[in-house]
């Protein structure tokens, strides 16, 4: 009865949202008399908060980002499911033979895109892709994609000094370390201390030899 009472609410939502940016995209034509641009915008606002779960303040911000159009774009992208990504340990293994392991364990796999020369996405498993010897041998790093944009960003080169201020939990540090390639210094920290004790303690790491210097100054050994 509730998931019913849910669904009804979250169509008429939607049928309101697409009422409101009709009424937007040619106001002169679509808007009620004495009915002002703002005032749509300020329910389609509370539309959006309603239907997607966000408050007021979060929602602002998307409006000062996005057009009421692609504001709805955005928060329906956000509603879609997103695919695992790995990235691939380039220290231990390369991409096709990480890709080709992975595809012999019943993995269904391809490129993350061609911007990216480690990244995979899984689109089907029939194992835990946390569990399998690839992974438990630190050849690839569960990391959502995404998140490999500021360290291509970066462009960190072998003998490179690097001061990461927020580590935790270790994705972004890792590929760092992975693109200095054993040559230079990486210094790892972040804003809370409980969330190096993760960063000093991750189970794949792409070095052979790296350090972390955590709040209290004691240097980590990641394991291999």
């Amino acid at each position: 009865m509730d998931e019913t009472l849910a669904e009804t609410d979250s169509q008429l939502l939607r049928m309101k949202i697409n009422a409101h940016l009709k009424v937007l995209s040619n106001l002169k034509e679509y808007r009620e008399e004495e009915k002002s641009r703002a005032e749509y915008i300020s329910e389609l606002k509370e539309f959006f908060c309603n239907l997607y779960g966000y408050n007021k303040e979060l929602m602002e911000i998307f409006f000062n980002l996005f057009s009421p159009h692609e504001c709805s774009a955005f928060l329906e992208a956000m509603e879609e499911e997103r695919p695992v990504t790995i990235r691939t340990n380039t220290l231990k293994t390369r991409r096709k033979e990480l890709a080709q392991a992975l595809m012999a364990r019943r993995v269904e796999l391809e490129p993350v895109g061609d911007w990216s020369k480690v990244g995979l996405k899984i689109i089907e498993s029939k194992v835990p892709i946390g569990a399998t010897p690839e992974y438990l041998g630190g050849q690839y790093m569960l990391q959502s994609a995404c998140s490999f944009l500021p360290v291509l960003a970066l462009g960190p080169k072998p003998g490179d000094m690097v001061l990461d201020m927020a580590a935790a939990p270790g994705g972004k540090t890792t590929y760092i370390a992975q693109m200095l390639k054993n040559q230079g210094v990486l210094v790892a920290n972040d804003f809370k201390k409980d969330r190096l004790k993760v960063t000093a303690l991750l189970p794949v790491s792409p070095l052979q030899s790296p350090e972390t210097w955590s709040h209290q100054r004691h240097r980590h050994q990641l394991r291999r």
